[in-house]
């Protein structure tokens, strides 16, 4: 079954649209806030443990450009953060092959540490926060998320993507 063609939006469907928005909204912050809270035991901040988080997934790490686009800052705080990632022993800078100008930063054993206790508290978080979600809910919520996503994303993306509808079990509901 394919996605069913909304063409115009009742009052009803506008106020579903704008409560989804505020309540994932609310939802992210909510979640933020209580995992900030959970990983103070780590000493980190939020910019830190993402970094490493970036870092623990990049086997060979990565270009300091590259690690300020994926966390989405400028290079004057990545520098500041890497400073201090880096007099914890948790990163190290090194010039990157072919390339002395460009700085290439790899996760340390510490810093693997770190992002090891932090999946921990994340993972038990997760299970604390949909303990009462179903599988199916779940999935149903990830492919609404997907759609969400792929809508909003820039147009410059969006163009150079392969379009494809959505999944074949999905279906939008019009109440």
């Amino acid at each position: 079954m394919g996605a069913a063609s909304v063409t115009q939006t009742s009052a009803d469907r506008a106020r579903l649209q704008i409560e989804t928005f505020f309540k994932a909204q609310l939802a992210t912050r909510r979640f933020r806030a209580r995992f900030a809270e959970r990983v103070k035991s780590t000493s980190q901040t939020e910019a830190r443990w993402s970094a490493l988080y970036f870092l623990s997934h990049a086997r060979e790490g990565l270009i300091q450009s590259d690690l300020a686009e994926r966390m989405g800052v400028q290079g004057p705080t990545l520098v500041r953060l890497l400073d201090a990632l880096e007099a914890q022993g948790l990163v190290k800078r090194t010039e990157a092959a072919g390339d002395r100008r460009a700085k290439l930063v790899v996760i340390q054993p510490a810093g693997e540490s770190i992002i090891a206790e932090v999946d921990a508290i994340a993972a038990q978080m997760r299970d604390d926060v949909f303990a009462s979600v179903s599988d199916q809910d779940l999935a149903t919520t990830l492919r609404v998320l997907d759609v969400v996503v792929n809508a909003l994303e820039p147009e410059h993306v969006r163009s150079t993507r392969v379009r494809r509808g959505p999944p074949a079990n999905f279906r939008v509901i019009d109440r």
